[in-house]
């Protein structure tokens, strides 16, 4: 075993240095392995912390602020504190270093301190001292570590590239979840991935409800555990949101954070009733409980995000608060400070579909009239605003919030209805003047067409009976009906416009609220010169759902039912769905047990300009050659595949025949059948004889001229 001496010696030896090496030591010395192991010294500062952003004061001063400092920071433990003082400016510097006896009260005082604001000129900045040197020796430039985990989103429209300008269609029943693409061709939906790849691991795609993202990027499945996100061509799960027994959940618009609510109310307190979570990394962003009230009445949901998806809004009986979903705390008024803004006596409140707008409506009370006001966010700038007394309202904003339509009945003292108006606020003109359209018969619906300038409405007589639609165009100086049509039935409730407008349908649907619907359907549309055309008239018997796909090219019509057995008895017997083109000519149809739920796959907005839309919406038959060229080649496919087909069973059925007429011949052979068949012919003497009858059923002369 090598001593402490020969490897000294070994070492002098090869530096040279002879004279070192006489006074080394001749004795035996000590193992190097039996040497107590060496002392450092500790330069850590476990117990110390510095509190930054202290208020720099003279010596007048300085024994007043250890004092309020004192009061802070003594309530964590005994501690010895050291405020450094700058002779040349005669200044403390701004910072004071404080030493604790135990390292848990530094822990607990940086976790409290830091943030705290002292002033409103002074937040304290509080670490430990062992990171202070990492942070000094930062660089001047920020590098960004990324530390969340995320996924590529690279593939998530690929659907949208499909040859055949497909559609995609999300079907719920019984316990399947399946995504079909609409083929035209083929004559009935196509399966594109119904949780074949779940089915194989022996585990379950969806265990309750399954909803589209707002732009189709994502399938939402249910869990007990919370919510699964499925993209992709392949639908694979992306990422996993955990909340338990979540009832309804509500994306922002562009999708970058949705909402989860496990449906406890307001009064139970649960603060982990909502959460917010990012999508893309998983993340909760915000949690808190049900809030007392909805925007819109109904239990769900209890917030409204903007359109960019950069604010989101909540309520209760007078007050909005309005968070912005990078701090997601409330916005600041004109004075900084963090407030709701109030409304006495609210009713209920909408963004506009496209601007970052609040229409907000309170109700009469005392001497304050009804109200609507236009709010701008996040600037809190009141833009327009309409008083009115004893009456009713509803807002409808138009698809691209160019108008605002307040219907208003006014009532009378015993709230019986005496007339309707229509204001129309033209949101994008100066001043935002307002038309105002007297409607003398009781308005059921107000339908705006989607991205235009017209809107639909339902009436009928004082008795409920006379139901009619009529239709009306906002010019550029006025608002003008278009037409007036006696609906064929007193059963129609809804009006439904094509996403690309123009076209629309009217139908009798029946609501969740228990309202019963015939069923009825009228398919019709308006002309370049503003007539209405009857496309067709058609049932779908118990009908609960109408909706148009993106393109505006077919129509799908179900009965459905709810999950819970709730009113679900009287959709049971009827559950299926229909798809119809635009003219109202069906495709397909079929009845489906247990159908839960039944919607196209949104599309996202268009990439295109304005312009360039329009520019193909005018050349539309230019662009459609291709397309019906494609079409009429897979149609002469189909027909191909289907007489070769037929072919096939044809020569099948044929070779059978041959073989039981060769079975036959070989039996009555081998048996003499076929002799004493002959010879039975024989002795009856029979003879064959044909004859030729021909008979003149009549004559008709007709004079061609030249």
């Amino acid at each position: 075993m090598e001593t402490v001496q020969d490897f000294v010696r070994d070492a002098l030896e090869e530096d040279g240095d002879q004279d070192v090496l006489d006074f080394v030591s001749e004795g035996e010395g000590d193992d190097l392995d039996s040497l107590e192991p060496p002392i450092y010294l500790d330069e850590s500062f476990p117990a110390t912390v510095v509190i930054c952003n202290v208020p720099k004061v003279g010596q007048a001063k300085y024994q007043k602020l250890m004092g309020v400092l004192g009061k802070l920071i003594d309530k964590y433990g005994p501690n010895e504190k050291d405020m450094p003082f700058n002779e040349e400016t005669e200044q403390t510097e701004g910072f004071v270093i404080v030493t604790f006896e135990q390292q848990e009260a530094a822990d607990n005082a940086v976790v409290q301190l830091d943030g705290m604001n002292l002033d409103k000129a002074h937040t304290f900045k509080v670490v430990k001292m062992d990171k202070f040197d990492e942070i000094v020796r930062r660089q001047d430039r920020f590098e960004p570590q990324r530390t969340l985990t995320t996924f590529s989103r690279a593939d998530f429209r690929d659907w949208l590239g499909d040859k055949k300008c497909r559609e995609q269609i999300l079907l719920r029943y019984q316990s399947e979840t399946e995504i079909r693409w609409h083929d035209t061709m083929a004559g009935e939906p196509v399966l594109c991935y119904g949780g074949e790849r779940e089915k194989r691991q022996k585990k379950v795609w969806c265990d309750w409800r399954v909803m589209w993202s707002p732009e189709g990027s994502y399938v939402a499945t249910f869990h007990q555990q919370g919510i699964a996100l499925w993209a992709g061509p392949d639908f694979t799960k992306k990422v996993r949101l955990p909340h338990s027994n979540v009832k309804e959940i509500n994306f922002s618009p562009n999708e970058e954070y949705v909402l989860l609510w496990n449906g406890s109310h307001h009064e139970e307190h649960d603060d982990n009733a909502v959460r917010i979570y990012h999508v893309l990394t998983g993340q909760i962003v915000r949690k808190c409980r049900t809030p007392p009230c909805t925007p819109n009445g109904e239990d769900f949901p209890h917030f409204l995000w903007s359109k960019d998806g950069k604010f989101i809004a909540e309520c209760n009986e007078s007050r909005i608060m309005v968070r912005d979903t990078d701090s997601w705390e409330i916005i600041k008024d004109e004075a900084g400070k963090r407030t709701a803004l109030k409304f006495d006596s609210l009713k209920n409140f909408q963004w506009s579909p496209k601007d970052n707008v609040l229409a907000v409506w309170t109700t009469e009370k005392d001497n304050n009239p009804a109200r609507l006001t236009l709010v701008e966010i996040p600037s809190r700038r009141e833009i327009a605003s309409r008083s009115r007394t004893q009456c009713e309202a509803e807002m409808h904003w138009q698809s691209e919030g160019d108008y605002l339509c307040l219907l208003v009945n006014k009532l009378s003292k015993t709230k019986k209805r005496l007339s309707t108006n229509l204001e129309i606020f033209r949101i994008r003109e100066k001043s935002i003047p307002v038309d105002i359209v007297t409607v003398a018969e009781e308005v059921r619906g107000f339908f705006w067409e989607s991205k235009g300038s017209r809107f639909a409405i339902l009436t009928a007589d004082e008795a409920g009976h006379k139901p009619k639609l009529l239709i009306y165009s906002l010019g550029r100086e006025k608002c003008e009906n278009l037409c007036v049509f006696d609906l064929p039935s007193n059963s129609f409730n809804t009006v439904v416009w094509a996403p690309e407008g123009q076209y629309f349908v009217v139908a009798s649907v029946s609501k969740a609220t228990g309202t019963s619907g015939s069923g009825d359907l009228l398919f019709a549309g308006l002309t370049a010169d503003n007539k209405l055309e009857i496309l067709h008239k058609d049932e779908h018997y118990m009908l609960n759902t109408v909706e148009w796909d993106p393109s505006s090219r077919y129509i799908i019509t179900g009965v459905t039912q709810p999950m819970s057995n709730e009113g679900g008895y009287k959709f049971s017997m009827e559950a299926g769905y229909a798809i119809w083109t635009f003219q109202g000519r069906v495709l397909f149809r079929q009845q489906k047990e247990k159908l839960y739920a039944v919607s196209w796959r949104p599309h996202p907005p268009s990439l295109l300009p304005a312009n360039r839309q329009k520019d193909i919406r005018k050349n539309i038959k230019q662009f459609s050659k291709k397309y019906d060229a494609m079409d009429e080649q897979a149609k002469e496919s189909a027909r191909q595949a289907f007489r070769r087909e037929r072919q096939e069973k044809t020569d099948a059925f044929l070779e059978v025949l041959d073989r039981l007429r060769d079975f036959k011949d070989e039996r009555m052979a081998e048996n003499g059948w076929d002799e004493a068949l002959a010879d039975f012919a024989e002795a009856q003497g029979w003879t064959q004889d044909d004859q030729i009858i021909e008979e003149e059923l009549g004559v008709t002369e007709e004079l061609i001229s030249g």
